[in-house]
């Protein structure tokens, strides 16, 4: 990503200088400059031309600089300008925007025209190391790369709530928060889907269910398999939980082990809306008929789920009150108010589809 602070080229030097004092005085940087290659690297200039401005501004007395040692900031909190805690929000998401569901592409392009009415610019940081097991190191090159910035995490892991709650950054989670993490958060109440879906599948009569969990790293994972199990009347077996990592390879060898199974379960509640035409096609070939043998729930909704055959129950959410809701917290903090932990939780609205029936026979037409 190009530094805004690239200077133009008619008079380099002086340029330097004055981008590098408005940085020192916006509190850019704080303590002292990063090192001579690093800024050579963001301004996209060479080390003679570094080497003049620091000069100058040595010589002004805003910076020290001497041989060997950092660059230490001699600017004091009464030398700096005031500027805007917030001027834009970043968010990050664990995989290209395109891969991910098309519910979450409308929030994020309904919160963008939200933002740019308060001056807000919404920058997208997509997939990365920051998702993995030990993301410090990332993240801290990203905070650092955007400061006064607001911070929008979507389906974060453990890691990064953990590292976000440590800071003093203003930050909001689209999803659920971990146990023992003070941050506020917007989700879709992941636990009530599962009790419904649990509950639903009970009153159909089905005693023996299974859970094809997707493996995200996020709160929800956990919650849902937890609220389902709990959800099941008393004496009911536990469900039967298939792990995959999204490939189809993985779906395709939890199916395959489900339809093995003796005896085998009669519903299954799956939580990410992709894994579904991957049921809907494996299963057949496997002699397990959708809903005739098999009764299908899924926890989220996407458009196709309405073009396939049988249409398929799952739970309808409305991605504007997604948008609405973040772009109010985050104009609050463009505008320097506090932000209670506050965990917003959305209940979207169950549709039935054909995908039900009631255990051991084939519903009417």
């Amino acid at each position: 990503m190009i530094s805004p602070l690239i200077p133009r080229r008619s008079t380099l030097v002086s340029q330097t200088i004055a981008l590098l004092e408005r940085g020192l005085r916006e509190a850019r940087w704080t303590g002292q400059l990063p090192g001579q290659h690093e800024l050579c690297a963001e301004l996209i200039i060479s080390r003679t031309t570094l080497r003049l401005a620091l000069q100058e501004l040595a010589r002004r007395d805003l910076i020290d600089l001497r041989q060997g040692c950092p660059m230490t900031i001699r600017l004091g909190p009464a030398d700096t300008q005031a500027v805007r805690i917030v001027s834009k929000v970043v968010l990050l998401l664990p995989e290209p925007l395109w891969r991910l569901r098309p519910s979450i592409a409308r929030w994020v392009g309904e919160l963008r025209p939200l933002l740019h009415r308060s001056d807000l610019d919404l920058v997208l940081i997509e997939g990365g190391r920051h998702y993995r097991a030990n993301p410090a190191v990332h993240l801290e090159k990203i905070v650092h790369s955007h400061p006064h910035a607001a911070w929008v995490l979507f389906a974060s892991t453990l890691a990064m709530q953990t590292w976000f709650s440590a800071r003093a950054l203003p930050v909001i989670l689209v999803g659920q928060v971990f146990s023992g993490i003070n941050l506020p958060s917007i989700e879709y109440d992941h636990a009530a889907i599962a009790r419904h879906a649990s509950a639903t599948l009970d009153a159909a009569g089905h005693a023996h269910t299974a859970i094809l969990l997707q493996r995200t790293g996020s709160a929800a994972d956990a919650a849902t398999c937890e609220a389902f199990a709990a959800a099941r009347k008393p004496g009911a077996p536990a469900p039967l939980v298939l792990e995959h990592d999204g490939s189809l390879a993985q779906i395709e060898s939890r199916l395959c082990r489900l339809a093995r199974l003796g005896p085998r379960p009669t519903a299954l509640f799956v939580t990410k809306s992709l894994a579904v035409p991957a049921a809907l096609t494996i299963l057949p070939r496997l002699g397990v008929v959708i809903p005739r043998d098999l009764a299908l729930i899924c926890r989220e909704d996407d458009p196709f789920l309405e073009y396939l055959v049988p249409a398929v129950a799952r739970y309808s959410s409305d991605s504007s009150a997604i948008a609405r809701k973040l772009a109010i917290a985050l104009v609050r903090l463009a505008q320097g108010q506090p932000l209670k932990v506050t965990h917003d939780r959305l209940m979207p609205r169950f549709v039935a589809g054909r995908s039900i029936g009631p255990a051991g026979r084939e519903p009417p037409a």
